[in-house]
């Protein structure tokens, strides 16, 4: 096995034919490497990135690398450039390379990102619209409901000096549209960021993710109107198709996600 640049070549001296209704054609020396469609070429990429990283990477939940998808976790910009610019450098003294122009950068933290106001009277916290089970912030005098409160039991008896998190935890505006990691290189500063399947935004909750799903779902749906709506096909057929074509594209990876009632509801 040789490795050049990012590609596997395993084949060595080996031979194939071209089969015709004129029967097979003299044989030619194969000179391809793994293609990626192949089911033995993520199994030898993993290999090849195991080997090749073993020397710099650090460890887990700093990176996480799933095949040729890389995330790096830092606390400071700082760290971060100095993570980014060592696993640059290092791949491409083994002659590969990181696609820059696909490389995003998400700050993610409590409170990043500004309440979007979808209510005439939103809540002070989520922004959705609030009823009468709510308490009214002492700072700010915006209505707050009583599960974004994060008060236990009657909210009458702290209704007189409670502070909503919002003023607590005040919105952090960095000001960043990109990141300078060197050699003229900017890295873009983003809100929300697809990665494996799943839509990550900077609040930390997964309302992105859940809305993606739910397109995903009625996407898949669509497709099998045909299928489910045949009457020549049992319910019971049915159900099991629908289970595993439509409802478990929205449910992939859905363990990690911090769901709230409003997320089930959507889903359901």
């Amino acid at each position: 096995m040789v490795v050049i640049g990012s590609h596997v070549y395993v084949y060595r001296c080996k031979k194939t034919v071209v089969r015709t209704v004129y029967g097979n054609s003299s044989g030619f020396e194969v000179k391809v490497g793994m293609q990626q469609g192949s089911a033995l070429s993520p199994l030898l990429f993993v290999i090849v990135m195991e080997a090749i990283s073993r020397e710099f990477r650090v460890a887990l939940p700093w990176e996480l690398l799933y095949a040729d998808d890389l995330v790096t976790i830092a606390e400071t910009e700082e760290d971060l450039i100095k993570r980014l610019n060592g696993w640059k450098n290092n791949v491409e003294n083994k002659d590969m390379r990181e696609n820059i122009n696909k490389t995003k950068v998400m700050i993610s933290g409590e409170r990043q990102k500004p309440v979007q106001k979808a209510a005439r009277w939103p809540c002070g916290v989520c922004g959705r619209g609030d009823g009468s089970n709510s308490i009214q912030c002492t700072s700010c005098h915006k209505w707050v409901h009583k599960k974004c409160s994060g008060t236990n039991g009657s909210m009458y008896k702290v209704m007189k000096s409670f502070i909503c998190t919002g003023c607590l935890n005040p919105v952090i505006s960095t000001g960043h549209t990109s990141v300078d990691i060197g050699a003229s290189a900017n890295l873009e500063v983003v809100d929300k960021f697809c990665y494996l399947g799943d839509m990550l935004s900077v609040d930390g909750d997964d309302d992105a993710a859940v809305k993606v799903r739910i397109q995903i779902g009625l996407n898949k749906f669509r497709q099998l109107v045909p299928l489910l709506t045949n009457r020549d096909i049992s319910l019971i057929r049915t159900g099991r198709l629908y289970s595993t074509c439509v409802q478990s594209s929205m449910l992939h990876r859905s363990e990690s996600w911090p769901v709230r009632k409003e997320n089930e509801v959507a889903l359901q």
